[in-house]
């Protein structure tokens, strides 16, 4: 894949240590790459990482980690994203494990890991841990990510209900991380619509959509119905800071970090028209050139000799 410069959708970031916590274990990235061939068009791949391990370990596994995937994904064609995707999870977390083994300062880092890569408006998602990923549709937050918790598997088992999430004392207890001893499984599924069961993974983009990917920094103090609420307003950073400023006011005590895009209405992005354009004075050019040899054509049959 071949990086781009411009961006086909808009979209916004931020990441912040929080108000308890002295550093900031959250890394985050977003890359543009430009069209593959004539079936990958431009995409967007988004990747959002929350590191744990203390203050050099958890910094270190997740920048690790995003840089990795991003290196490992821009090494590909696009042409399988859900293989590719998994691919470069495996081998961030194989990198963040051996880095790991060769400094007791950073035995035990490890990170989460939420990824997801839209091709023109085609969406495909992977994750590991609890960072999660959203979907906003038409004034709903829906979280198509799954989480690897403990609290997720109880609650899968009939253990426990929803309600018994506030206060757990496992609450902050993942299953699987990118750093594992053995390659952690992938979450390839992108939970959504009325039939949860299906994997609806390279489901298109409506116009109006949201994309929203953030740590349990955020997911912990904001309730989906006040993410939809403030990603309302069109200015996006204007939007994440807002939502910053919330998350301070419940106590931020831990790293948060948010990324997100917005899916344009009607305009087409400003490659597609720069496309066109070319195509269109190409079209010109050899409908100019036609008539200029009809008329030679013409002229030395009929002209005067």
């Amino acid at each position: 894949m071949k990086r781009s410069n411009n961006s086909h959708l808009p979209y916004a970031t931020l990441s912040d240590k929080g108000i308890v916590r002295d550093h900031n274990e959250d890394c985050l990235a977003i890359t543009a790459f430009a069209p593959a061939s004539d079936l990958v068009p431009e995409s967007l791949l988004l990747i959002l990482c929350d590191g744990v391990g203390g203050h050099l370990g958890g910094e270190t596994a997740s920048r690790l980690a995003v840089d990795q995937i991003t290196a490992e994904i821009e090494a590909t064609d696009g042409s399988s994203p859900l293989v590719q995707l998994s691919n470069a999870i495996h081998s961030a977390s194989e990198l963040v494990w051996k880095t790991a083994q060769e400094s007791p300062e950073l035995r035990g880092m490890a990170t989460t890991a939420a990824c997801a890569w839209i091709f023109g408006k085609r969406l495909f998602i992977a994750n590991v841990g609890d960072s999660r990923i959203y979907l906003i549709r038409k004034g709903r937050a829906h979280q198509i990510s799954v989480d690897h918790t403990w609290l997720q598997d109880a609650l899968d088992a009939g253990l426990i209900t929803r309600a018994d999430f506030k206060g757990h004392p496992n609450a902050h207890v993942i299953k699987r991380y990118v750093g594992s001893e053995t390659p952690p499984d992938v979450d390839s599924r992108l939970m959504f619509g009325e039939h949860p069961e299906k994997n609806l993974q390279g489901m298109m983009l409506e116009a109006g959509d949201q994309l929203f990917l953030c740590s349990d920094g955020i997911s912990d103090l904001v309730q989906e119905a006040e993410i939809v609420t403030l990603l309302k307003n069109p200015n996006l950073d204007t939007a994440l800071e807002a939502m910053r400023l919330l998350v301070y006011q419940r106590g931020a005590n831990d790293n948060l970090s948010m990324i997100v895009v917005n899916i344009p209405s009607g305009k087409a992005p400003v490659a597609g028209k720069i496309r066109f354009l070319r195509l269109a004075l190409f079209a010109l050019i050899i409908l100019v050139a036609s008539f200029f040899g009809i008329y030679l054509g013409w002229s030395a049959l009929f002209g005067p000799r």
